[in-house]
């Protein structure tokens, strides 16, 4: 008798088991299926209005729009930082404060739109979990000029910090890299055009973004252009150079470039050989991953003058040798840890000018960057300028924070985190210096992952310390 009480208890306890384990997967995929629907809602939301979305202000009214539509408190401080508010719920109140940093960029907006639907889904769907910050911070060209004048209150000893960026591979890092910005600039004479034939070459229709470890797959139109007009000098082809313009700034990737060239009537057939060339060469290469860029050559009216030969050649020198793509791989961890990226190139009036970016995990590799830019320079005999600097950030694996996200991840999806550097730099390091207390963890997300580190970050929130609700 005793056998059988214990045989019928024991299949009470699996029963059990099974209907609790049922229960809580069918709760989890509920909660992914949610997440899934109403994050791509977001998404979509954003890419059809990022047509309008080309101005800070437009942005703005977008977002305090968007939060009153949703019952969300919502300010707008006096640097067009928009600050979304959740108060905590009642069986939350323990739970230290969350802040989601994101940022958004009228210059580059389809770039921001990944992890605004992330912060904005989590502005809404919060699971009435602890108190929640959401601030969409300014930025034009990746200047990180909202961050910098956010308020320091938002950062408390025991906040926890997400700051989201969008980038070319989904990772959660507790490092981040340091930037320096440069501008190059050299004196412009010009001539009256000797030929008879003008040409307008452009390539264009590329994503832009942020420079990361993908810099070397990225066609940067400008350093395309460079080494075309390389190519021509080089090989004795002989042109006037007219105008060349490319990019906006020095953070982001040129989304095009362009340059007006003046050749013989006579080189014409040879002219438009080498360009048909050229361009089966760029489409075999980056067409299947850029699908909507065009390179293309035209012909257009002559010019009223050009470059003298002396300005041409110094250009094309420089365009030809600054530095642009992975600047440093580790051998022994193949890891990435230097990139550098020209953004931008114009040319006004008596003088071209040419921006740049240098991105490093480590001091002394970007250290390195600076000094070859200025060596580069030096031997070009052009001005080197390095506009702006940032430190990098590093994190502790072991805090709170980075084991709470370790746990959520796997509550979530299952799967083991891993947390990788991020070559390039990020509002984090101004998170740190506005309270170096406070816990930050830094999450580079694209469309490939957006459910599931929506997710992650959800279950870090519901997580956190609570009341049990007792039935």
């Amino acid at each position: 008798m005793k056998k059988l009480v214990t045989f019928m208890l024991v299949l009470t306890l699996i029963g059990a088991s099974l209907f609790s384990l049922t229960a809580c997967g069918e709760e989890e995929e509920e909660l992914s299926a949610k997440i899934e629907e109403k994050i791509i809602a977001y998404q979509t939301d954003l890419q059809d209005s990022a047509a309008t979305l080309t101005s800070t202000e437009a942005i703005c009214d977008y977002l305090t729009n968007w939060a009153k539509s949703k019952g969300i408190s919502c300010s707008v401080d006096s640097h067009d930082n928009v600050i979304m508010s959740v108060k905590a719920s009642k069986v939350y109140q323990d739970a230290d404060p969350t802040v989601v940093l994101c940022s958004y960029d009228s210059k580059q907006f389809e770039n921001c739109i990944e992890p605004m639907a992330v912060a904005l889904y989590l502005a809404k769907n919060n699971e009435e979990t602890g108190k929640l910050t959401v601030i969409f911070t300014k930025e034009s060209g990746h200047d990180f000029s909202g961050i910098q004048k956010l308020s320091n209150k938002y950062f408390t000893d025991d906040t926890n910090v997400f700051c989201l960026n969008r980038g070319s591979n989904n990772m959660w890092s507790l490092n981040t890299g340091a930037r320096s910005t440069y501008q190059f600039t050299g004196p412009v004479t010009y001539t009256s055009p000797t030929k008879d034939k003008a040409y307008k070459i452009t390539i264009e229709g590329l994503p832009g973004g942020i420079p990361d470890t993908k810099i070397s797959s990225y066609p940067n139109a400008i350093k395309e252009i460079g080494d075309l007009l390389a190519y021509f000098k080089t090989n004795a082809f002989i042109f006037e150079l007219a105008d060349v313009s490319g990019g906006t700034d020095a953070s982001t990737y040129p989304k095009k470039a362009s340059v007006t060239v003046v050749i013989n009537q006579n080189d014409d057939e040879k002219f438009q050989s080498r360009m048909e060339t050229a361009i089966e060469n760029f489409n075999d290469d980056y067409l299947e991953n850029y699908p909507d860029v065009t390179y293309t050559y035209e012909e257009v009216d002559l010019p009223k003058k050009v470059v003298s030969q002396e300005s041409q050649n110094d250009l094309i020198k420089t365009l030809y040798t600054l530095i642009d793509g992975i600047h440093y791989r580790d051998e022994a961890t193949d890891q990435i840890v230097s990139i550098s990226s020209i953004g931008s190139i114009k040319l006004k009036d008596s003088t071209y000018t040419i921006q740049a970016v240098g991105n490093s995990l480590t001091d002394e590799k970007l250290s390195d960057i600076d000094n070859d830019y200025k060596t580069i320079c030096g031997l070009a005999d052009i001005s080197y300028k390095k506009t702006d600097s940032q430190k990098g950030w590093s994190g502790d694996p072991e805090s709170d924070i980075a084991l709470a996200c370790i746990q959520a991840f796997n509550d979530y999806c299952g799967k083991e985190m891993e947390f990788k550097d991020y070559v390039s730099a990020t509002n984090t390091a101004y998170v740190q210096e506005k309270n170096p207390d406070c816990s930050i963890v830094n999450v580079s997300v694209n469309e490939d992952r957006l459910e599931r580190y929506t997710g992650t970050i959800l279950t870090f929130l519901m997580n956190q310390e609570h009341e049990d609700i007792k039935d």
